[in-house]
């Protein structure tokens, strides 16, 4: 019986490590995504700051907080795998085809006329969201961590619900 315990011991000491709950499509969709939500941040503040229009401002005030825990979110799960931030220059060029928001175009909506900005802003920004749908659906195809595939399920309805709202605004008459 004692050898068959020494035997049993040494065979479970000796099994393979579990595979990690993580895929590379995982740790891809977190480090593509902080700097988009950066960037939601960075023009829900200037909408903020900048639109005449209180329901355009009160939109961009909950894009700020909800994308701000989300990149909080994102950035503690890459911290606990012992994954980098930022990905290796070049390694998702592979996986162009998405439409990108430049920095210039952010900036841009500092000098639009106030009486554009909320077109100009609203326009942006649902371009954006769209980008951020269809990251979310690539994850939720692709990728392996349940929390974070449902991350992506999350990001995926509010921002189609944001693009709902961006529309209805840019559609509603401005008073």
């Amino acid at each position: 019986m004692k050898r068959l315990a020494i035997v049993l011991a040494l065979v479970a000491g000796c099994s393979a490590p579990p595979p990690p709950a993580f895929n590379a499509a995982d740790v891809m969709f977190l480090q593509m995504m902080i700097p988009h939500h950066e960037q939601g941040i960075e023009m829900a503040k200037i909408a903020e700051a900048r639109s005449a229009r209180p329901e355009v401002k009160a939109l961009a005030s909950a894009i700020r907080a909800t994308q701000s825990d989300e990149a909080k979110t994102m950035t503690t799960r890459l911290t606990g795998w012992d994954q980098p931030m930022d990905a290796p220059p070049g390694s998702h060029d592979a996986h162009g085809g998405l439409h990108e928001t430049r920095a210039s175009d952010i900036l841009s909506l500092n000098d639009v006329p106030a009486d554009q900005f909320d077109t100009n802003f609203l326009n942006l920004l649902t371009g954006h969201q769209h980008n951020a749908v269809d990251m979310a659906r690539t994850e939720m195809k692709t990728g392996r961590d349940t929390a974070t595939k449902d991350l992506a399920g999350h990001i995926e309805e509010s921002r189609e619900a944001q693009i709902k709202e961006m529309l209805r605004l840019l559609s509603a008459p401005q008073r």
